[in-house]
């Protein structure tokens, strides 16, 4: 008699996506999610799903001797080893378009808080402040400004279409590969142009060796005093030191950041004193929708092992 598919459940999704795999597979839940935990707990599994949190490495994938897929519940694969995982034939499905609808309304929030500070300005209203918070003229209306992105693809075009079809923004953005028409008016540019003229720059590229460190202190030179930054793609692509430094000089007038490097930062870290700098803790994607896109990876994985012989 066949015995039954194994699946290590490294991190946990909400109710109703571990109830779906359960009812297709014996699910392994380890006791923590290090490196030596989920190696010994993977050894006879025949699949994997994880959160983009865990390090999917070359001996993890090793040590799963079972091991046929690996479903990853978000967009990025930064932290799997994919070459390990081609050359050891086991597939990687991961929910790439799951939360670009959540994301980019995020990164649109962010450039209206940047603008229009409605806590600020509920809380001195709050605080018997209120003709002294009314007097003070405050921020611009998006369809003043140019808005300057970062890669143009899932996320991206997104945010373009809601500020360029939605709020009358002008748009430019730069890209390593060429795109194709867009339904709605953005210019294509090198991102010398682009840091330069844009009055909000927001970032929607993956973590890879050439966006790593991508926005420095030269390129923060290079923007206006009055532009403001804006990062909800991963945290290595901004360099948090010269970014710190930036806004104290006043090089830039602002930044939102839902992701950072190191994360999460120390409570004490000088950005979270600054009035000209948003901090979000990573939940740009963490919609109810978004989260039950991303956890639908588990109906993909049971998908491809019914596809697969039944383990012995």
């Amino acid at each position: 008699m066949a015995t039954e598919f194994k699946i290590l459940l490294a991190e946990g999704l909400d109710n109703d996506a571990e109830r779906r795999l359960e009812a297709g597979a014996a699910v392994v839940r380890p006791s923590a999610s290090d490196e030596e935990t989920l190696c010994k707990a993977i050894v006879d599994c025949d699949a994997l799903v994880a959160r983009t949190h865990t390090a999917i490495t070359r001996g993890l994938l090793a040590a799963g001797k079972r091991l046929r897929v690996i479903g990853i519940a978000g967009v990025g694969l930064e932290r799997v080893d994919m070459a390990a995982a081609e050359e050891l034939g086991i597939a990687v499905l991961h929910t790439p378009a799951a939360a670009s609808d959540a994301v980019a309304e995020f990164a649109v929030g962010l450039m209206l808080q940047l603008q229009r500070p409605v806590p600020r300005l509920a809380d001195a209203y709050g605080r018997g402040r209120f003709r002294e918070a009314r007097d003070k003229t405050h921020g611009s209306e998006l369809r003043e400004l140019t808005i300057g992105i970062v890669g143009m693809g899932r996320i991206g075009s997104r945010v373009g279409r809601i500020c360029s079809a939605g709020l009358g923004a002008k748009v430019l953005y730069n890209d390593i590969v060429e795109i194709g028409p867009l339904p709605f008016d953005a210019a294509a540019v090198d991102k010398p142009t682009l840091w330069e003229q844009s009055d909000i720059v927001t970032l929607h590229v993956p973590a890879t060796d050439l966006t790593r460190g991508l926005v420095d202190a030269d390129v923060l030179a290079r923007m206006r005093p009055s532009a403001h930054l804006i990062n909800t793609a991963r945290g290595v692509v901004v360099d948090t030191e010269a970014l710190t430094v930036a806004l104290q000089k006043g090089e830039i007038a602002g930044a939102a950041l839902d992701v950072v490097e190191p994360e999460p930062l120390p409570p004490n870290h000088p950005l979270f004193s600054r009035k000209n700098c948003i901090l979000t803790p990573h939940v740009a994607a963490r919609t109810h929708g978004g989260l039950r896109r991303m956890y639908a990876v588990v109906d993909d994985v049971l998908s491809f092992l019914a596809k697969c012989d039944p383990p012995r």
